[in-house]
């Protein structure tokens, strides 16, 4: 290599970028399972009666409370690897000859997808 010539950027992926897209779609894939088993104890607690006749300290009593409990759980540690797939994805862009375009996608769509559930969630 002559002097002044900038080093040639290796052909491979960044493990990093590959590494957070699998977390990233691992986590989102976790969002929707939980989704679908908290609407799965949320008719088993309800068992056909109607959701206004309930009272709050019978809901807490039931075995479904626990279950909710578990998903709320669920639900924080897929948030904690979106957070891991960010900071993973957002080394990976910063590498120096290594291909980053898992690492970009990774960055760009969980930003996305941050500011989406900040904006839903964000009181009225």
């Amino acid at each position: 290599m002559e002097h002044g010539e900038a080093p040639a950027r290796e052909s491979r992926n960044s493990k990093l970028g590959v590494t957070s897209l699998v977390i990233a779609i691992l986590a989102t894939v976790g969002i929707v399972a939980l989704f679908v088993i908290a609407a799965l104890i949320g008719a088993s607690a309800l068992g056909g009666s109607d959701p206004q006749n309930l009272d709050p300290q019978s809901i807490q009593n039931s075995p479904a409370f626990a279950g909710f409990a578990l998903v709320g759980i669920g639900f924080l540690v897929c948030i904690i690897l979106y957070f891991v797939g960010l900071v993973l994805g957002l080394v990976g862009v910063f590498q120096r000859r290594r291909k980053r375009l898992f690492a970009v996608l990774v960055v760009v769509s969980l930003l996305v997808l941050g500011a989406i559930g900040a904006s839903v969630g964000a009181p009225q």
